[in-house]
């Protein structure tokens, strides 16, 4: 009974959908079929979270808070850590947990223009991930120090890679 009080209708096709299904898009409820077609969604595990001191702002864009994070990764990611120390530069993939509704215009932060959402560096998106290059500062146990990421405190990590060969300095160490 609470489910079916809880159930949209879409205003694109008319289907009534639970909330897990529904995208609040520039105030109107629209379902996952109509917003993403047939695609199944996907199940990912995050590795790790951000520790920081960075916050989004309540209005306007962009965060507070200084440039270097903690990536905290459970310890069953221990094992992959092999070789990562010898890397100055990393790929962070997170998700974006602190979204916002969704509008398809709005008006870019740093030049006003109005835009989408693929246009632009919001983290108000239809897929909410996330993808940073930063500086890595250290590694202690299974946590990783970084200068760069603008992602929040809390923000849950999916994935690292070594940075493009454009962003790497040379390797730490001797080297």
């Amino acid at each position: 009974m609470a489910e079916d009080a809880k159930r949209q209708t879409c205003d694109e096709c008319g289907r009534a959908c639970g909330p897990a299904d529904v995208h609040r898009i520039d105030d109107e409820p629209i379902c996952a079929r109509c917003l993403y077609g047939q695609v199944e969604p996907v199940t990912i595990r995050p590795i790790g979270v951000v520790a920081n001191d960075k916050r989004r702002r309540q209005t306007g864009f962009g965060t507070t808070g200084g440039e270097v994070s903690e990536i905290r990764l459970a310890p069953g990611m221990a094992r992959f850590l092999h070789g990562l120390a010898d890397e100055s530069h990393l790929t962070v993939v997170w998700l974006l947990h602190a979204q916002r509704p969704l509008r398809t215009r709005f008006n870019r932060g740093w030049d006003g223009k109005e835009v989408g959402p693929f246009a632009s560096r919001t983290p108000d998106r239809p897929t909410p991930i996330a993808v940073t290059d930063v500086e890595l500062l250290g590694i202690e146990g299974t946590t990783l120090t970084v200068r760069g990421l603008d992602a929040i405190d809390g923000t849950p990590v999916l994935d690292i890679k070594v940075a493009p060969q454009s962003l790497r300095g040379t390797p730490r160490g001797d080297g």
